[in-house]
């Protein structure tokens, strides 16, 4: 029987490029600039708003600031009205809680943890309501 062939390794080069295949100095310098994808509009900058308050609120729910829930809560009234009346009424719930613990808080947020299952309060109304009193 034949032994079969082995691979045998190339020799190792060094490669050598000519002057013609490097890049000229100003093409190496020269940053890539690209365009805006799209020009920031008053839209844009009220949405950027509005996500900011929301954080804002979160943080104040998270630090358990009521005073902090509430005047954030006015300002994101006032300059958002048409906005989902589900998430002021849920921030409302939770500074309530925060605020006034009792029965009656807690039938409001039981009531709100119950019937508004889309909202992303509702882990907060849970945590701030419900499991605290």
């Amino acid at each position: 029987m034949p032994t079969p062939p082995t691979a045998v390794a190339a020799p190792e080069r060094d490669v050598v490029l000519s002057p013609s295949a490097l890049p000229s100095p100003s093409q190496e310098a020269r940053p890539l600039e690209l365009p805006h994808p799209h020009p920031i509009t008053p839209q844009h900058e009220r949405i950027f708003r509005e996500n900011n308050l929301t954080f804002a609120l979160d943080g104040a729910v998270d630090a358990e600031d009521t005073s902090g829930i509430r005047r954030l809560l006015a300002i994101y009234r006032e300059e958002y009205p048409e906005d989902s009346l589900v998430l002021q009424q849920g921030y409302q719930i939770i500074a309530d809680c925060l605020e006034r613990p009792g029965t009656a808080t807690r039938a409001v947020a039981q009531r709100f943890y119950d019937t508004e299952l889309a909202s992303s309060l509702r882990r907060h109304v849970r945590r701030h309501c419900l499991e605290k009193s």
